[in-house]
């Protein structure tokens, strides 16, 4: 043990001794470990559900139709009737991208409602099309870290390390 260390744990042994509860005791690690774990398995469980995210859409004209799976990576296109035979290629192909942007955008939507139920308000993603705007994040990250550091949480991390009142 170092000798900032053993300084460091006479003060905790200090301030048991005059009847206060010392800041690292069991039950705290217990239940701090506990909430990691509720935390960990809400991360997991919406991992699992925003891989299964598709996006669909189709083109104005309703001929071409797109699915994305959760990377956007295209998994159908379907092309409706007949009436694409008479398109001119680079029309076609037009259509075509058209509908796999919009399924994509859709896609990422879906993903990002997902992601931003875990974080704290004002740290999620921006909306598909919005730029990141990182002042924004930075002011917002400042005010939550006053607040509840997860979704649900009712404890802010500056209570959650003040156990001296």
């Amino acid at each position: 043990m170092t000798g900032g260390q053993a300084t460091d744990e006479r003060q905790r042994q200090a301030t048991y001794e005059k009847g206060r509860e010392m800041p690292h005791s069991s039950d705290d690690l217990a239940a701090a470990l506990e909430e990691l774990r509720e935390h960990q398995a809400r991360i997991r469980e919406a991992s699992d559900q925003m891989m299964k995210v598709t996006g669909s859409s189709k083109s104005a004209d309703r001929i071409v139709t797109a699915t994305v799976d959760a990377r956007g990576r295209l998994v159908d296109l379907k092309l409706s009737g007949t009436r694409y035979r008479k398109m001119a290629p680079a029309e076609l192909c037009a259509r075509i991208v058209e509908a796999v942007q919009a399924a994509q955008d859709q896609a990422a939507e879906e993903a990002s409602r997902m992601l931003n139920g875990l974080l704290p308000a004002g740290l999620g993603m921006p909306a598909v099309g919005e730029e990141l705007d990182l002042d924004a994040i930075f002011e917002a990250a400042v005010s939550a870290a006053a607040g509840p550091m997860f979704t649900g949480d009712t404890t802010s991390p500056a209570e959650k390390g003040d156990k001296d009142g």
